[in-house]
């Protein structure tokens, strides 16, 4: 009787054990869910993603560029002061607003843009030639090869280029207004 009670407790515990480990979601998982979360962001705001950065360099209100190394999407609004390009080790100032976490219809938008403390980034050079794990948010670092002091851009950040909070949550996010102050000019 023991053996049968000990076989039967055993098989019980390993149907829960399995059970308990069928439910955790995989990497592969959470980007899946991901790139449905951002093509359905997209198809809702008709957003319209451009193979290629535009050559003349202007976006239409809903078009935005996928970094091909990145992944980050973006859609520049105002260049800035492009003459002035952001040197090594300085202070990026990063204001925004209208951050989103869309991929679980949070309706709540986020923003610092009157803050007295803007988000600051170190700037070491661009995110294809740096580990994006060198950036606070390395989502934000992507557009700063084409833009300058005062560009201003919007942008959807996959959850790996992402703050420390996106990457724990596997939170893409949408900022509708992203600007850029270069230490250097303040």
């Amino acid at each position: 009787m023991k053996l049968f009670n000990s076989i039967v407790l055993t098989l019980i515990g390993l149907l829960m054990l399995t059970t308990s480990c069928n439910n955790k979601k995989s990497y592969a998982d959470y980007l899946k869910d991901e790139k449905r979360a951002i093509d359905l962001l997209i198809a809702k705001n008709n957003f319209s993603i451009l193979r290629d950065f535009p050559t003349n360099g202007t976006f239409g209100e809903k078009e935005f560029y996928r970094d091909p190394n990145t992944g980050v999407y973006f859609n520049i609004i105002e260049y800035g002061d492009t003459t002035i390009k952001p040197q090594w080790r300085e202070k990026i100032y990063v204001r925004f607003k209208g951050l989103n976490y869309f991929k679980d219809n949070d309706t709540t938008l986020y923003s610092n843009y009157h803050s007295t403390f803007p988000e600051a980034l170190e700037y070491i050079g661009p995110v294809s030639s740096v580990t994006k794990s060198s950036y606070t948010n390395a989502g934000w670092a992507v557009p700063l090869s084409y833009v300058g002091h005062k560009g201003r851009v919007k942008m959807i950040i996959p959850f790996e280029m992402g703050s420390t909070y996106d990457q724990s949550y596997y939170q893409p996010t949408y900022y509708d207004l992203v600007e850029y102050r270069f230490d250097s000019q303040w």
